[in-house]
Order: structure tokens, then sequence, then C-alpha cells
């Protein structure tokens, strides 16, 4: 591709994949561990089994649950994922459950009574429930208590249905669920109730992906602000897995492996690739560890960095502006806006990222943003002004000074936009 053509920009992020060849040919948070002992369980466990893998928002529950199938496939059991979010098409989770189930296993058996049963059960459960156990004004309550036979029948026939069906894979059958928590609040908790119980059949493991504080909110709008949403929500789970949020080191792999990806249309990112992925792990830190929020970062970077005539310190103030811009978005519009300079922006940063030995590359970088701020290029006015603004060691200023001044000289800034252009193309492909 010449420099003419133009270059094709993903928006959003890729998939994540996991084969059942390598199921963790894409594990970047070192996860492998984890997602082998769990898949242990579930293959030794005993009778039926519901399972919550648990995270915060973006902590990569999805890619963690795709592994979980691929190594389970591995292994020679029967796997289905059910994305509540997405292929929630009936709003009637028993049937979509088992529409997804039996197709996806459509080459393993025959499960025509399953969904038969699952249709009859589904369909007459949701009339049932829309209108209350007995009607008001109701002139023949005894049909009701007929209707409710009539349920409890066919929730037998379909647990009997499904058990006969499972019996005959002569494997284990894992339902992995996620999106669980992007449901409105009725269908995730029906859901919840529906797969502890009607799936209540040896052989059948369901593992949920949840995010525990919003499905909480979803116990809470249904029961009221009084509930004791983990007491409600222990009686649907048998165990629980805790994701833990990525070290440092698993970061620098994750964002390593991104700044690969970018560096085609940045060579820069490629020949400062550490400097980049460590200060796009303080972002990742400062975040809370939110995979979604990084690669957010990530693809506004994509569409930032590729400007033909900046070669060389744009991408670094971009990367800079745009940790800035989501660590602090008041800070940030201050900063273009000229009502704080550069040694406010790195004040800023510092505050909010203490507790970090690791960051003198990071003032390096603020600190050459052209924002029209002269730096002292003589070490002890530079050490004096850096003990005023940072309140730093007169340590850690000599230590920035020799950086800067070995460091960022070797950038040719002539022709180098101005702040002004900065900001401009940074908002302009944050509303695209």
């Amino acid at each position: 591709m010449s420099d003419a053509d133009p270059r094709l920009i993903d928006l959003r992020p890729k998939e994540f994949e996991s084969s059942t060849d390598a199921p963790f040919a894409n594990d970047r948070l070192d996860r492998k561990e984890s997602v082998e002992s769990l898949c242990s369980v579930i293959q030794n466990a005993y009778g039926p089994l519901v399972i919550s893998v648990e995270g915060a928002y973006g902590t990569g529950k999805s890619a963690y649950l795709r592994m979980c199938a691929a190594h389970l496939e591995q292994g020679k059991a029967a796997t289905v994922e059910f994305n509540a979010w997405q292929q929630g098409h009936t709003g009637r989770p028993l049937i979509d459950l088992v529409a997804a189930l039996t197709t996806e296993l459509a080459d393993k058996g025959v499960w025509d009574d399953v969904k038969k049963t699952a249709k009859q059960v589904g369909l007459r459960a949701i009339g049932y429930l829309s209108r209350g156990i007995i009607a008001p004004n109701d002139p023949d309550e005894s049909s009701m208590f007929d209707e409710w036979a009539e349920i409890d029948a066919g929730v037998t026939s379909f647990t009997a249905a499904l058990r006969e069906q499972v019996s005959e894979l002569d494997t284990k059958l894992v339902i992995l669920v996620d999106e669980l928590d992007r449901c409105e609040p009725t269908y995730a908790l029906d859901l919840l109730n529906k797969a502890r119980h009607l799936f209540d059949v040896p052989g059948v493991v369901i593992v949920f992906g949840v995010n525990r504080v919003e499905l909480g909110h979803a116990v809470e709008t249904r029961y009221g602000s009084d509930c004791d949403v983990d007491g409600y929500l222990r009686r649907f789970v048998d165990l629980s897995v805790q994701l833990r949020q990525p070290t440092t080191e698993e970061w620098a792999a994750y964002l390593a492996h991104s700044c690969r990806e970018l560096a085609d249309c940045a060579p820069i990112l490629q020949e400062h690739n550490t400097y980049v992925r460590n200060i796009l792990a303080l972002l990742a830190d400062s975040c809370g560890g939110r995979l979604r929020d990084v690669e957010q970062v990530i693809r506004h970077l994509n569409l930032t960095l590729p400007h033909p005539n900046y070669k060389r310190l744009w991408p670094i103030w971009v990367i800079c502006m745009l940790m800035l811009r989501y660590l602090d978005r008041d800070c940030y519009e201050g900063f273009v806006t000229g009502t704080a300079d550069v040694w406010e922006v790195l004040s800023n940063m510092r505050q909010r990222l203490s507790g970090r030995d690791d960051i003198g590359y990071l003032d390096c970088f603020v600190l050459s943003l052209p924002d029209g701020t002269q730096i002292p290029t003589d070490e002890n006015e530079f050490v004096q002004q850096y003990a005023s603004k940072i309140s730093g060691s007169e340590d850690d200023a000599r230590r920035v000074h020799g950086w800067y001044t070995g460091q960022i000289r070797q950038f040719d800034v002539y022709g180098l936009p101005q702040l002004e252009t900065l900001h401009k193309t940074l908002e302009i492909a944050a509303t695209i």
C-alpha cells in the first residue's frame, strides 16, 4: 500500500478468538491456569452445577468464557455458548436458551422433545406469571390451579426430555451464558431462575459470566433496595470464580500486542514500544483495569495516529493527550483552552498516579507537549522549576532532566503542529 492509498480503519475491537486447537493462543492476561482449574472442576463435578464467573464491566469475562469453551471442547465436552444480550430474541429466556442449545447441538442427537416441552413450559409460564396466581374477579379459581398443574407437568416433561438427551451425549453438557448483566432486569433474573431449576439435570453445567454489582441492581429493581442481594444470588449459584485484576506485567503483555498492531500506522510505536505500552499500562491501572476502556483508547489512537505529515513525536503527544482526556476531562479542557500549562497537567497526572515509581518517562513526554511553555534546558533551572511545580525530589528532577534533554531533543519538532491542531484532531476522532 502506497502513502497515497487510504488506510482502512476498524473502529470496533476484534472479537476475541479461542480455538479448540489452541485455546490460549490469544490469552494476553495470563488466565490459562485459572481457566484450566475451572474446567477441571467442571469435568470432575458430580451432578448438575451452576457457576458464576464474576468481574466488573470490561474485565475480560467474555474472553475467559470463550477460552473455557474451547478448552472444554478440547476435552470432548459438549459446549453451548449463549449470549443473553444478543440472542434473547423472543424475550422468553427458556425459549431463547433452548433454541440456542438445540441449534448448536443439532448434530449431536435429536432434540425435538426438549424443544417441544420447552415451548409448552415457556409459553404457559409467561402467560401465567403475567396474570398472577389468581386473577382478580376470576369467576373460576379452579382453572388457575389446573393451569398450575399443567405447567408443573410440563416442567417435569422438560427435565425428563433433557435428562434423556444429555445421557445420550455420553459427556458433560456445558452451557456458557455471557452478557447477562446487559439484559433487562426481569429477563436476567428469569434466566437465572430457569437455568437453576429447569436445567438441574445430571451432566449439565451452566456457567454465567456476570457483573455482580449490575446483577445486584437488577435484584433491587425487582425486589426493592432492602433485599439481601448476595443471599438472593447465592440461591442460584453453587460456585463463584472472581476474575482478578491483571498485574502490571500482564497489562504490558496485552498492550505490547496492541501496540504491535498500531505500529503499522505509526512506526514510532514500534521504535518506542516500551514507553508507549507503559503509558497505556498506567492508563489501564487508573481506569480500574477495564479492558473495554483500554480498547476504546486504542481505537481512538487508531483514528488519530496516521497523520502523514507528523512522523515522530506526534504519536507520543497523541497518547499523552488521550491519557489526560480519559483521566481528567476537566484538566484536559483547561489545558487545551490555555488555563492550565504542562506543569499543571503533569502535577495532576502524578496525583492521580500516586504510588507509582515508574513514570519518569511520562514526565518527559508531557513536558514536551506543544502548549508554548518554555522548559528550561539548564539543569539547575530545570531542577528548581520541577521542585516548585511538581514537589518532586532533586534526584527525580535531575533524572527527568537527563532523560528529557537526551531523548526529546532527538525528535525533529520542526513542522509539527501546535496544541490547537492536536486538540482538534483528537476531538474530531472522538465524534466519529
